[in-house]
């Protein structure tokens, strides 16, 4: 056989070979539209047909999701090599499971130890722990785990819930209205910190955030009174929003970080004869303010990444020395430095032990 034609007859063997290698359609995609319009919840099943909590947005090719509703309403879908699912998104459903918070033994707490989560076929499928003080009501920390993803869905859902862990009256020291009367009752009715009883001054400041959650459920599961502090709204809004959106933007495709995020100290703020007093905004010295706010990062092997802390206080005169318990490095980010963007320091994530 001449050269050419050798040469030929070998290209056509390679290219016959190659239409029989199998093809690889690539993932399923969720979009913001099958996210934000489905109100299951996301889970897999292991090996010995567990239920699981679906964490991560990719949705490899032949990977079932159980969509659950309730114990007896669990539907499935695949994701097919054609690149769609066999059951369309989004898929609702009238009534879903609401996420408890279970009392659980924790070493770690001091308090009472909540796994915040979903009871599923009997088993409690867990999202996040939270630390809560229900003598003083008040949040000390919580630990969960941040996914990648690649949008962030609209918030679905705004209503707090008590989990038996608080009175009413104590949820409600958080309005408006009444952190006005608690800063006249600590600081007499001359007290120039707080304008009126209208301005929203002070925020239900999330520790786990809901936006480090894709699914709307998981979401919807942040908003506890368990996992929120009072924190000021300008803080909130500014320094503590870029941390957590640093954060999620340090996550490889595929990957997570361990999150503890917690607060240390209560604030004190001088009054009209500059005596310091303690802000508290319930009755009997609950809900404290908390002085500090502190997010621990690491990998998710557990190795130590970064670790911020910032001071929860908007009407600091000057920026504050490094609190004792962090030992001050540069930060790797650009961080606003006044007191109403919240005046933040990084810590060596090595020697951190809060």
């Amino acid at each position: 056989m001449a050269a050419p034609q050798l040469i030929r007859a070998l290209l056509l063997v390679i290219a016959i070979g190659l239409e029989w290698v199998p093809q690889t359609s690539g993932d399923c995609t969720l979009t913001r539209t099958m996210i934000e319009g489905t109100n299951r919840i996301f889970t897999n099943r292991d090996a010995a047909s567990n239920y699981e909590l679906k964490r991560a947005q990719r949705v490899r090719t032949g990977e079932v999701l159980h969509m659950v509703c309730k114990d007896d309403d669990i539907v499935q879908t695949t994701c097919t090599q054609h690149r769609n699912f066999s059951r369309p998104f989004p898929m609702r459903c009238a009534r879903p499971i609401a996420p408890s918070a279970t009392i659980v033994t924790d070493a770690s707490c001091s308090a009472t130890m909540y796994s915040v989560g979903y009871t599923i076929k009997n088993r409690h499928l867990e999202l996040y722990r939270a630390c809560y003080d229900r003598t003083l009501v008040k949040a000390l920390f919580t630990t969960h785990s941040v996914f990648q993803k690649s949008f962030f869905p609209a918030r679905p859902c705004a209503d707090f819930t008590r989990d038996g862990a608080l009175s009413q009256a104590d949820a409600d020291s958080f309005q408006p209205s009444k952190v006005f009367r608690s800063f006249r009752q600590i600081f007499g009715p001359a007290q120039r910190y707080i304008a009126n009883d209208r301005d929203v001054i002070v925020n239900r400041g999330h520790l786990t955030p809901s936006g480090d959650y894709l699914y709307s459920d998981q979401m919807c599961a942040t908003f506890k009174y368990i996992n929120v502090v009072p924190q000021f709204k300008s803080i909130n809004d500014h320094n503590w929003e870029t941390i957590e959106r640093w954060v999620r933007g340090r996550i490889s495709v595929g990957g997570s970080l361990r999150i503890k995020t917690g607060v240390q100290g209560t604030l004190t703020l001088p009054d009209r004869q500059r005596r310091q007093r303690r802000v508290i905004l319930g009755a009997n010295v609950k809900n404290p303010m908390p002085e500090w706010l502190y997010k621990v990062v690491r990998t998710s092997s557990n190795q130590p990444h970064t670790v911020f802390v910032t001071y929860n206080n908007i009407f600091a005169a000057s920026r504050p020395n490094a609190p004792s318990f962090c030992r001050s490095i540069p930060c790797p980010m650009t961080l606003v430095n006044t007191a109403a963007a919240g005046y933040t320091f990084c810590c060596n994530a090595t020697t951190f032990a809060l």
